[in-house]
């Protein structure tokens, strides 16, 4: 049995994950962490009845009930300081909260690989978004040009989504499309106009209601473009990713990064 506390769990991520993963039988949810429901049991909080674990909002409470993983789906900021927290205090973390810098990222590897502690991070649980960057970086050889659009729900924080950053950065270890954001001749009557610029290309990020979690890799080339897409139209999609991620946990590296780390194609 792998004892969790779910990071986030009033969210409507740690919600959703926490309501699949109370019907697992090698799972059980010890607790929640939340700033939301502090001392409420969680069972009410996820309308599936009483369970006797509760809500906290202490880092000494969820290591006096010592948990066998932590799952953080949360904010940035927080989820960083509960990954040092982990790592520190000797208890493997899965992370799916997006918007962490690349250069706390690496310092989060190196602390990771000197820990007894195994950290697991993922910009996308989407199983189909994995095979979508795979499949953008399979084909980004035969293109000229690439962007993206990705498209997201208006409670998203971080813009672009750490999926399409994952995704330009997979290409641009196939092909590199631009060395400059802007080309010589190319001018932006209003400032962005042309998006961000991560590794060569170009990315756009949309926020609506309505939207959840989308995104569109296109290519062009002479008389042709080629689009590839993926949607996720709700966020039980991203489960099946994590609950394989909590069953692998123990037998990864002190610091993986991404879900297609376990995912052969």
């Amino acid at each position: 049995m792998i004892e969790v506390v779910v990071f986030g769990i009033c969210g409507k991520m740690g919600k959703s994950i926490s309501k699949e993963l109370v019907k697992e039988d090698d799972v059980k949810i010890i607790g929640g962490f939340d700033k939301e429901n502090i001392g409420e049991d969680l069972g009410i909080v996820l309308n599936i009845g009483e369970t006797g674990s509760k809500i906290y909002n202490s880092y000494k409470e969820i290591e006096r009930i010592n948990p066998d993983l932590i799952i953080d789906f949360t904010k940035a900021d927080i989820a960083l300081k509960t990954i040092n927290w982990a790592i520190d205090t000797g208890i493997n973390i899965i992370v799916g909260t997006t918007g962490i810098s690349k250069e706390n990222l690496v310092k989060t590897k190196k602390r990771a690989l000197k820990s007894n502690s195994k950290v697991f991070i993922a910009p996308n649980f989407s199983v189909g978004a994995v095979i979508m960057i795979k499949i953008s970086k399979l084909v980004a050889k035969y293109f000229d040009n690439c962007e993206i659009i990705e498209l997201h729900h208006d409670g998203k924080i971080d813009s672009p989504s750490g999926t399409s950053v994952s995704t330009a950065e997979q290409i641009n270890e196939e092909v590199v499309f631009n060395n400059n954001r802007l080309k010589d001749n190319e001018v932006e009557t209003v400032g962005g106009s042309r998006g961000s610029f991560s590794n060569g290309i170009h990315i756009h990020s949309v926020r609506l209601p309505g939207l959840l979690a989308h995104q569109n890799v296109i290519f062009g080339a002479k008389g042709q473009t080629l689009s590839i897409r993926h949607d996720s139209i709700d966020r039980s999609s991203f489960y099946p990713g994590v609950i394989h991620a909590i069953r692998s946990i123990n037998n990864l590296t002190n610091y993986t990064y991404g879900l297609d780390s376990l995912i052969n194609i």
